[in-house]
């Protein structure tokens, strides 16, 4: 498994363990567009995963932006230990019932 790969298992394994559901998109005539659609009660987040050293693209930076202000949550996470504390923060705030937190 690639790096990359660990971090997206490790997304994928903890909102599964907490009820919820990931994506793995491909786009269509789209580049840069995130990884992963995260699903969770109340929670609709789109997450770029990378290395701790990985770097985003321009066209990703781009893309990221377009969704962002057409009104998508957008994450990026660099290694484990940022998806870890995401999906954590993510859980949390689903399971509190407050959307607005999640920010």
């Amino acid at each position: 498994m690639t790096p990359e790969g660990k971090v997206v298992a490790l997304i994928k394994k903890r909102v599964k363990e907490a009820g919820g559901e990931v994506r793995k998109c491909a786009w269509e005539n789209c580049r840069g567009a995130p990884d992963l659609l995260v699903m969770l009660p109340g929670i609709h987040a789109w997450i770029e995963a990378k290395t701790e050293t990985g770097k985003l693209g321009p066209h990703q930076t781009r893309e990221h932006t377009r969704m962002t202000t057409a009104g998508c949550k957008v994450y990026v996470v660099f290694g484990e230990d940022q998806a870890q504390a995401l999906v954590s923060h993510l859980i949390s705030v689903s399971r509190s019932g407050v959307e607005e937190q999640y920010a």
